[in-house]
């Protein structure tokens, strides 16, 4: 028995029971089998409201829930060739979904993506080497915005393999008005990765006034009651 082990996970269940909030209502939307079913605050969102999306992959059914049930336009960026498939079918050609073939970075440029770990998952993800490495566009969520005339973002999605934690960091240093964040965090799934990376980016979000809203495996998703400063 690794009783260290079971030491962290009991120190990581606590952290947990502190830093959720259950003043708030939550619903699920999307599926669930693959991952990809999302918990957050309804009371907010209808057809005028901003929802920024990134990472496609290949399942953008809560995507597809958002425009159902609040009749949200989702913005909607993902390069790898994965996303772009899944925009291009007949069934994602929504007058609602605005897509921009961009990796979503803490800055703008170009990154390198690495083919999938698991084919049939389909995810690219963040490496800044390798035989098989492609080279795609990525800009901010700063440059994005001001792209689409935004001066708010009321849901944003973060499915971005790897690239979350850069994405927060800069959502939170140009203090950027997000009401709603969901970010699967990529700790224990992707090389190099590790659980206090994600700790870390929590512990940010709560000091800048964000509570944890649900925790569901390494999706995440973090509320802000009150106006910005």
């Amino acid at each position: 028995m690794n009783f260290s082990r079971m030491f962290r996970d009991w120190r990581y269940a606590v952290f947990y029971r502190l830093m959720l909030t259950r003043n708030q209502p939550v619903i699920s939307l999307g599926n669930a089998a693959t991952g990809c079913a999302w918990h957050f605050n309804p009371t907010e969102l209808n057809s005028a409201s901003i929802v920024y999306s990134g990472g496609a992959g290949n399942d953008i059914t809560f995507e597809h829930a958002l425009v159902e049930n609040f009749g949200c336009t989702v913005v909607i960026f993902d390069p790898s060739p994965t996303g772009v498939a899944t925009m291009s079918k007949p069934e994602n050609q929504l007058p609602q979904f605005k897509f921009f073939h961009v990796a979503l970075a803490g800055q703008p440029g170009h990154i390198s993506l690495a083919p999938p770990q698991n084919p049939e998952e389909g995810s690219w993800f963040a490496q800044s080497s390798g035989a098989q490495t492609i080279q795609v566009p990525c800009t901010d969520l700063i440059s994005l915005m001001r792209e689409n005339g935004h001066a708010r973002i009321d849901l944003l999605k973060l499915d971005i393999e790897g690239s979350e934690y850069e994405v927060i960091d800069s959502l939170l240093a140009q203090r950027i008005p997000v009401r709603q964040l969901c970010v699967e965090f990529h700790h224990g799934m992707l090389p190099g990765i590790r659980r206090s990376q994600s700790i870390r980016a929590m512990l940010r979000l709560k000091a800048r006034g964000y509570r944890l809203l649900a925790q569901h495996g390494n999706n995440h998703t973090f509320f802000r009651a009150g106006s910005w400063p």
